[in-house]
This record gives structure tokens, C-alpha cells and sequence, in this order.
């Protein structure tokens, strides 16, 4: 499996930048892992509309699936050309209902709904997602092939839950959406010196940090990660990582 990055920033982009938004590719077919704000136009630097074999949405915040609704157009042009004959798999949570049904009426996205616990096969994955805290349903994510495994944060809060669903990957993607000043009892975030103490407990191979926040020096963030995992990289955009 390989990882690349089109979009680190959350709650929105730095300028000519993208919020999240991230590629997995494995044996010839690519999973897009969330589509956020500006993250099109970025995959197609690279893709066209029909290399996309599926796409998997943590949640249904717009700095994750903005371009979602974007990408409802690119593949009705898709279709019409020719280029497309069948929907694309849209892995996603069905709340909020609003934000779902702008994606599960459109008739070239085949969508699955995700729930606490599931577990599927995409292509030759196996792939499985616990549920997060957060204001909306969030899930986590763990893609495994091969005999390596790959999670994946999504957004959240505080809990117990994600360091054991993440033990032992060999790549974590996490998020770290705060400083640790900013932190305080009703943040939706998990703060950069959370995020490594994470990564620690559940003794990942490698980690690799996203959901910058704009407005952040991206040294302060790694620099409150590595207090507890000394290894850690804030991921970077069109670069490729060997899972």
C-alpha cells in the first residue's frame, strides 16, 4: 500500500492549499480517503475522474468532503465521455442527514454506509472503522493488505478507544488539530501533545501527523508531538509514503 497526500490543512486550507485529503493506493486500484476543500483540483494534477476506484469519508465536515460535491459533476462529465460506465463506492457515515443525501442521490456514487465496528474488503483490503467522538459521527479507519496495515485517524476527540485500534500500524496517520494552549473542555480536537502520547501508546511503526490548523507554525505542532513520539512528521503534500 501507498500513501499520498493532496491536503494536510483543517478547518480550512492555507492559501493554494488543500484541507484534508489523502490516497491509498494498492495492486492498481486508488482509494481516495476524504476529499476536502480544494482537493480536487489537486488530485487531477496527478489523475484523472477515472483512476478514482472508491473513495472513504471519515465524516461529513466540508474541510473532508467539500469536494464532494464538486466531484458529483466531474463525473457525470466522466459518464458522458466515456471515460466512466459504472458508479463510483462511496464509503461513508450516514449523518448528517443533509450533508449524506447530497451524495446518496447522486446515481454515480454507490454508497455503503459505515457504522461503529464494520468491517469490509475494498478491492484487496480489508478495511474496518470504529467511531470516534466528535460533533458529527467520525470514524476511524484501518486498511490492512499484505501484512501491513494502515490507520487512520479521522477527527476526534479525547477517548481511550483510538490508541487500541491503532496498535502496531505501520503507518499512522493522526490528527493533531490544536496546540496544547488551545485546548480546553469542549474542543473537538485531539491537541499536537496528545496526538504523540497516541502514537506512543499504541506502538505504530511510523507516524505521520495531518488537520494542520492555517494559522500554526508547523514547527510548534511536530515540536509538541515529539515530546512523546520522537519520530513523528507532519505529512506533506504530493509526497508518496511506503506503508
Amino acid at each position: 500500500m501507498k500513501l499520498r497526500c493532496f491536503g494536510k490543512y483543517g478547518p480550512y486550507p492555507k492559501g493554494g492549499f488543500a484541507t484534508s485529503c489523502y490516497m491509498l493506493s494498492h495492486k492498481g486500484k486508488n482509494v481516495l480517503i476524504e476529499l476536502g476543500c480544494g482537493a480536487l483540483s489537486k488530485v487531477l494534477e496527478s489523475y484523472k475522474i477515472a483512476d478514482i476506484d472508491a473513495v472513504v469519508l471519515s465524516h461529513l465536515h466540508a474541510d473532508h468532503m467539500g469536494d464532494m460535491l464538486t466531484l458529483r459533476y466531474a463525473l457525470k462529465v466522466a459518464q458522458i465521455n466515456g471515460s466512466i460506465t459504472h458508479g463510483v463506492p462511496v464509503y461513508l457515515p450516514n449523518e448528517p442527514k443533509t450533508e449524506a443525501g447530497l451524495l446518496v442521490e447522486n446515481a454515480l456514487m454507490d454508497t455503503v454506509f459505515i457504522s461503529d465496528g464494520m468491517s469490509c474488503r475494498i478491492f484487496d483490503m480489508d478495511v474496518s472503522f470504529a467511531l470516534m467522538p466528535h460533533p458529527v459521527p467520525s470514524y476511524a479507519m484501518k486498511f490492512c493488505a499484505d501484512g501491513k496495515t494502515f490507520v487512520y485517524s479521522g477527527d476526534t476527540k479525547e477517548n481511550e478507544k483510538l490508541a487500541v485500534f491503532a496498535k502496531n500500524a505501520d503507518l499512522f496517520l493522526m490528527e493533531a488539530a490544536l496546540l496544547e494552549k488551545d485546548v480546553h473542555s469542549g474542543s473537538a480536537h485531539l491537541s499536537a501533545v496528545r496526538a504523540g502520547q497516541i502514537g506512543r501508546e499504541a506502538n505504530v511503526k511510523r507516524m505521520l501527523i495531518t488537520h494542520i490548523f492555517p494559522l500554526y507554525d508547523e514547527n510548534d505542532v511536530i515540536g509538541e508531538v515529539r515530546q512523546h513520539y520522537k519520530d513523528a512528521q507532519i505529512i506533506e503534500e504530493n509526497k508518496t509514503y511506503e506503508v
